[in-house]
C-alpha cells in the first residue's frame, strides 16, 4: 500500500493490509470516523486510474487529512489519464477552511476537478467514492460516520459510477471553489 500503512488505524476484524483493490471482495461495515477515514486513505492509496467522490460537504475528518490528500496527489501525478472528480453539493465550508483537497486540486485543475451537482440532482444526500472501476465505500447517511466498503465489487460501482457520470456531464465547476484567494 505504502508507507502510511503505520498511520492508519485498524478497521475491526478486517486487515486492510490484506485488501487489494480488484481482488478483495468482502463487504464489510464500518461505524467509527476512524475506520471511515483508514478505508477512504486505503481506497486512495490502491487507485491507480481513477477515484469519484460524491459527497454532500468535504467532511474536513475524512478528506482534509494530509495522508488522502498526499494518495490522491500520487494518483494525480502517476500518469497523464489519471482523473480524480469530485461532486460537491456545498462547498462554503471547505473552501472557507482552507481544505488541502481543495488546494491541491487548484494545482493540479487538470487532474483533479470538482463541480456542483445540477439542482434536479441534489436530492441525493448520500456519500460515496469509487476507486478504479471496482472499489467503494458508501455512506447513505453523511451526518453519521456509518458506511459499507468492498474493494472489488465491478457490478455495484459500474452501477454508482453511471449515477455519477450522469450527475458530472449535467453539471458546472463550482464558482466557489474556482475562486482565487489572493
Amino acid at each position: 500500500m505504502g508507507d502510511s500503512d503505520a498511520d492508519r488505524p485498524a478497521v475491526p476484524e478486517v486487515n486492510l493490509d490484506t485488501l487489494r483493490l480488484g481482488t478483495s471482495d468482502l463487504e464489510f461495515g464500518l461505524d467509527k470516523k476512524s475506520e471511515i477515514c483508514a478505508v477512504t486513505q486505503a481506497l486512495a492509496d490502491q487507485a491507480r486510474h481513477t477515484l469519484l467522490l460524491h459527497a454532500e460537504d468535504l467532511d474536513p475528518a475524512v478528506y482534509d487529512q494530509q495522508p488522502f490528500v498526499d494518495a490522491l496527489s500520487r494518483l494525480a501525478r502517476s500518469h497523464s489519464k489519471a482523473r480524480i472528480r469530485v461532486l460537491i453539493q456545498n462547498a462554503h465550508r471547505a473552501v472557507q477552511q482552507g481544505s488541502r483537497l481543495i488546494e491541491l486540486s487548484r494545482r493540479l485543475n487538470t487532474y483533479i476537478q470538482f463541480r456542483r451537482p445540477a439542482p434536479e440532482y441534489r436530492h441525493c444526500h448520500e456519500t460515496f467514492m469509487l476507486a478504479d472501476n471496482s472499489g467503494y465505500l458508501y455512506r447513505p447517511n453523511p451526518g453519521r460516520y456509518e458506511a459499507v466498503a468492498n474493494f472489488h465489487d465491478p457490478g455495484k460501482v459500474n452501477d454508482w459510477e453511471s449515477y455519477f457520470l450522469e450527475v458530472w456531464t449535467r453539471s458546472e465547476p463550482d464558482p466557489e471553489i474556482r475562486r482565487l484567494y489572493l
